[in-house]
């Protein structure tokens, strides 16, 4: 398994239905690639498109993981946790990031164990109308 990233300026992955649901539109994705404090990445296992993610700096240091998705195609074979990992050290190290920040649906037990797995911790319970989610806050110092 050799993961990497290249800068990207749309959602190029293969979504099922219940993964459509718990990001954000393509419309926003597209839009939200454009602005001047988002960075957006395919995640490539050696030459294969499997996976994207989207981050957006809310301060100096800080970042919000605001997509993050692998491939339909590549579900269950630790991509996901591969790649995480990888991008949190591409964080720390190119952007200086201390803070990762990010938020799943409740209810949505994949992502919670992924975002968990790698350090991030639950913070919030956001409950709006037609909204249930969770914050969670990861401090990168203790990534290795």
């Amino acid at each position: 398994m050799s993961i990497k990233f290249m800068r990207s300026n749309e959602i190029k992955t293969s979504l099922n239905k219940e993964q459509i649901d718990q990001i954000s539109s393509l419309e926003k994705i597209k839009n939200g690639c454009k602005q001047e404090n988002v960075i957006a990445y395919d995640i490539f296992n050696d030459d294969e498109l499997v996976g994207f993610a989207m981050l957006r700096q809310f301060s100096s240091k800080g970042w919000f993981l605001w997509n993050y998705a692998i491939d339909k195609n590549f579900q269950g074979l630790g991509l996901g946790y591969s790649g995480l990992k990888l991008l949190l050290k591409i964080m720390k190290e190119d952007y200086q990031a201390s803070v990762i920040t990010t938020t799943y649906r409740y209810g949505n037990e994949i992502a919670k164990n992924l975002y968990q797995k790698v350090g991030f911790s639950e913070v919030n319970n956001v409950e709006e109308s037609g909204c249930h989610e969770v914050d969670m806050f990861l401090e990168l110092k203790k990534i290795g």
